[in-house]
């Protein structure tokens, strides 16, 4: 009986030794932690304007009747306005002119 036991406990042994053991996985690296400051959120999104409408035509302002005198350190201007009659007197250091007109 003491052979039975002896190749018994032989036998176990070498079915415990032998036993094909589960590939161990390797470990999962530890996840880093939380970023305590995230990154901005996107910024918005650019606004359309309509566009505006177009400016009314500039048109030139009529001249009132009546007189205007300039006078500046290059000459002086003299304009003169009565109805249909225009008269311009520009006299300067480089430039002396009188304009006369009627429309």
């Amino acid at each position: 009986m003491k052979k039975v036991m002896l190749l018994c406990s032989l036998a176990m042994l070498l079915l415990a030794s032998c036993k094909k053991d589960a590939p161990v996985a390797p470990e999962a690296p530890a996840t880093p932690p939380p970023v305590e400051d995230p990154a901005p959120p996107p910024p918005p999104k650019p606004q359309v304007q309509a566009p505006a409408p177009a400016p009314a035509p500039v048109t030139a302002p009529e001249e009132k009747d009546g007189t205007s005198v300039s006078v500046d350190a290059n000459g002086v201007n003299v304009s003169t306005k009565n109805g249909t009659n225009d008269s311009k007197v520009t006299v300067s250091k480089s430039k002396k002119e009188v304009k006369f007109s009627t429309n």
